[in-house]
């Protein structure tokens, strides 16, 4: 059973699990950070990749304090303080408490409570998934174009902030032509970044019609909820009306006798 505490600090599981594979990620990026010799645009590479997540982490914080029932147990009970302290570069092995929660949140609920969660939200499911992919095609994306073009005389992606630049706007489909590879090494990631792209905003797309959708399906039970109750509302009121016609009928009737009686008494 799932103790109260754990339950009041706990938000939406597949947020749960997002922002633990966010954190997996953080943790796989510093591990990389250390490997000796590494060369520079990689490391910058990393840097700039490890700058968006803590931005993340820094609104999961606020959303998290915002949110808590009790802002003072969940800084001090619920690692809070960890949350915020892992935003700070120097204190990023702290992150690791996240991972901590993950596995508790997979002990609490059970994979089975979680994978019915994941299923029956799959429009929120699949937004999660889209900003991962987003973040790891990037990642992965500007690292290889980075090794494929390393090395070609008329190369145009040169550093970090070009190979980020270069996925970014292929995945998006916008692609300015500003950047682009020039090896046969290259060219292949484009393609695999580009099919990706697609797929990416297609997912996306689906979701946006997804809730739209869903908000009229909601809409409507509940004009014809109001439209069963007016039928109704009619009904009774013809029921009283004709009950107060049978009444008045009674009462006329009840009338003509006590006249008729008071003569023939008269008489």
């Amino acid at each position: 059973m799932v103790n109260h505490t754990f339950s009041t600090e706990m938000k939406d599981p597949g947020y749960e699990i997002f922002i633990a594979i966010v954190s997996i990620i953080s943790i796989f990026n510093l591990g990389i950070l250390w490997i000796p010799g590494l060369d520079e645009d990689t490391h910058s590479l990393i840097l700039i990749m490890n700058t968006g997540l803590t931005a993340i982490f820094l609104l999961d914080f606020i959303f998290r304090i915002i949110t808590a029932r009790s802002k003072k147990q969940y800084f001090i009970q619920n690692w809070g303080w960890a949350d915020l302290l892992a935003c700070v570069p120097v204190m990023r092995f702290l992150r690791l408490f996240r991972i901590f929660k993950a596995y508790r949140i997979i002990h609490n609920l059970g994979l089975h409570n979680i994978r019915r969660h994941l299923l029956e939200n799959r429009a929120e499911t699949a937004i999660y998934i889209l900003v991962l992919m987003v973040f790891l095609i990037i990642e992965f994306g500007s690292f290889f174009i980075l090794l494929a073009e390393r090395g070609a005389e008329d190369a145009n992606i040169i550093n970090a902030t070009d190979a980020i630049w270069w996925v970014y706007v292929t995945i998006t489909t916008v692609g300015y032509g500003d950047h682009y590879p020039v090896t046969n090494a290259g060219k292949a990631i484009g393609i695999l970044v580009m099919t990706t792209g697609v797929g990416i905003f297609a997912t996306f797309a689906g979701y946006i019609a997804n809730k739209l959708l869903s908000s009229k399906k909601e809409e409507e039970p509940i004009v014809q909820a109001d439209r069963e109750i007016l039928e109704k509302l009619d009904l009774l009121k013809a029921t009283i009306e004709r009950q107060e016609a049978g009444y008045s009928d009674i009462t006329l009737r009840l009338q003509q006798i006590e006249q008729y009686l008071t003569q023939n008494t008269r008489k």
